[in-house]
């Protein structure tokens, strides 16, 4: 039961970061809310245009984000551009390398010591 909930939590993980990073990087664009709007953005035309005219952005559009109709931008160019896909990158290999050692625990489980008694 336990190793089934371990196995499902590391899916879990993986299925997170990997939508994460399909929301951060949008076909080589940065993705930041933007610093111009205020209140709920219903209409994608407007929070585009916006982003385009105010904070010379290369698009923008309306999405939900912890619940909250929110407007994003988006720059073909991000100085923390770099830092996000590093960090990307970490948070993929700890999600293997914690998958990995709890295959390695698990096997180990399985390993009965054979001790004769005298």
């Amino acid at each position: 039961m336990v190793k089934t909930s371990v196995v499902f939590s590391a899916i879990v993980l993986i299925v997170f970061v990997l939508a994460i990073s399909e929301i951060t990087n949008v076909r080589g664009l940065c993705e930041k809310p933007s610093q111009t709007w205020s209140g709920n953005c219903g209409n994608t035309g407007h929070c585009d245009g916006q982003c385009k005219s105010w904070e010379k952005a290369t698009h923008g559009a309306c999405h939900v984000r912890g619940g909250k109709h929110m407007c994003f931008c988006y720059f073909s160019r991000c100085p923390n551009a770099e830092k996000i896909a590093q960090d990307k990158l970490k948070a993929k290999e700890l999600a293997h390398d914690k998958l990995k050692d709890k295959k390695l625990d698990d096997n180990a489980e399985k390993v009965v010591p054979h001790v004769e008694h005298p």
